[in-house]
Parts: C-alpha cells; structure tokens; sequence
C-alpha cells in the first residue's frame, strides 16, 4: 500500500554564532489517501500518457515520478518495473525504455499475445 499523509511537525532552530542546527518535532501525521500498488500505476500511467515515449531515459523518469507523483527514490525503481511490465517496454542498456512492440506514434499500446497448441510435442506458437 502507498499512503499519502500530511505531516505537521515543529521547527527548532538553535543558534550559535554564524552557525546554526535545526530539529524537527513531529505532532501529527495524517494518512490522507492510501493505494495499492497497481492503482497506484494506473494513476500514473494516466498522467503519464503524453510523456512516456520510445527512448524515455529513465533518470527523466525517475525525476518525474519523484517531483510530481511525490515517489521516494527509493520506490521509483521499483514502480518503473512495474510500468515496463504494463507497458510492454524494455530497457537494454538500464538507462532508457523502449517498447517491445510500438503502437501509433505517440502514444502506447498494450501487447496482446495468443497461444496455441499446435501438436503433440507441446510447442506454441506465437501470433
């Protein structure tokens, strides 16, 4: 699950000279909305529509994700696994995503794969 919670907490600033520290209390933390993971994706590949193109480096993504979605950078590898697995896309050199199988241009299209048995020695086909 993925929460989106407000968070309210007190500043403290101490002073010595030219130098300063501060410490934070913590006086209420709020769960505002909570999501699984695939409603999560869901909601981000629609924002995501127009952005997501053939050669998306995935630092872009990542800075995405963490900027506009308010994913921590530690769950925004995770969640673009996710995305690729959605999207039919791969990512050969770790640093950009490429679909499998490109629809029209400009937008992304979801591979259908059928299988069928085709004799008695189990081999499938793929359509």
């Amino acid at each position: 699950m993925y929460h989106n919670i407000r968070l309210s907490a007190l500043e403290h600033l101490h002073f010595e000279g030219e130098r300063q520290a501060c410490r934070y209390v913590v006086e209420n933390i709020e769960i505002q909305d909570s999501l699984t993971e695939e409603e999560l994706v869901r909601s981000i590949l629609q924002g995501l529509q127009k952005v997501i193109h053939d050669g998306i480096e995935v630092e872009t993504l990542i800075g995405i994700l963490e900027e506009n979605y308010g994913v921590t950078g530690s769950c925004c590898m995770e969640l673009i696994e996710k995305i690729k697995l959605e999207l039919d896309m791969y990512c050969p050199d770790r640093k950009r995503l490429y679909f499998a199988d490109l629809g029209e241009t400009g937008s992304y299209a979801k591979r259908k794969t059928l299988y069928f048995l085709s004799d008695s020695f189990s081999q499938f086909l793929q359509l």
